[in-house]
């Protein structure tokens, strides 16, 4: 009896072996997979943040180079708005009361044709001072320009800038054609020349 229960006792040892044994297998292989699992999940996440890492750096890049842009915009730009305004200087020094005086006629003219004006009267500065004459040429290049006639007066109120400023009777309308705002007229002009040689 003692032998057959020994085989029994054997056998279910064996058997609780080979249990113990295909379990550890099992386990092993599960823990094996549960690895494999891990290591491809923290591959991805290591792909997917080098990804994210890499779109950070191009964003740095990109902002770093729109930067660089902008501060070089805003150099060029400085440096036309110096440059514009040597030039400003200059003109407003080489504009006397003289030089004034020789385009007036011209002035007038311009102004009075761009109102459409067949009677006006004329506003000067006391420095360069409109005159009947001038009066005159202006009307006689309208009369040669357009072959109408105008009646052009002389205003007694001053202006305070050089150039005219031509205005209807009633004093509706008027076009200015002072130095100062003709030299506005040509800002874009004289900032884009500046610009292209800067």
């Amino acid at each position: 009896m003692a032998t057959s229960d020994n085989r029994l006792l054997d056998g279910i040892i064996e058997q609780a072996d080979k249990r113990a044994q295909k379990n550890i297998e099992e386990a092993q292989a599960s823990a094996k997979a549960i690895l494999a699992e891990a290591q491809s999940r923290i591959e991805a996440q290591n792909a997917l943040l080098a990804r994210e890492l890499e779109q950070k750096l191009k964003l740095i890049a990109l902002r770093l180079e729109t930067n660089k842009a902008s501060a070089r915009r805003k150099a060029i730009l400085t440096e036309v708005d110096a440059r514009y305004q040597a030039v400003m200087d200059r003109v407003v020094e080489l504009i006397d009361a003289k030089r004034v005086l020789a385009h007036l006629p011209q002035w007038i003219a311009e102004a009075t044709l761009g109102l459409d004006l067949r009677e006006a009267k004329v506003a000067s500065s006391r420095k360069a001072a409109v005159t009947e004459e001038h009066l005159k040429s202006a009307a006689a290049l309208i009369k040669a320009a357009t072959g109408g006639e105008v009646t052009l007066h002389l205003d007694p109120k001053p202006l305070t800038g050089l150039g005219v400023v031509v205005s209807s009777m009633d004093e509706t309308v008027s076009f200015n054609n002072q130095v100062e705002i003709r030299l506005r007229r040509f800002d874009r002009i004289i900032r884009t020349l500046i610009q292209e040689h800067a």
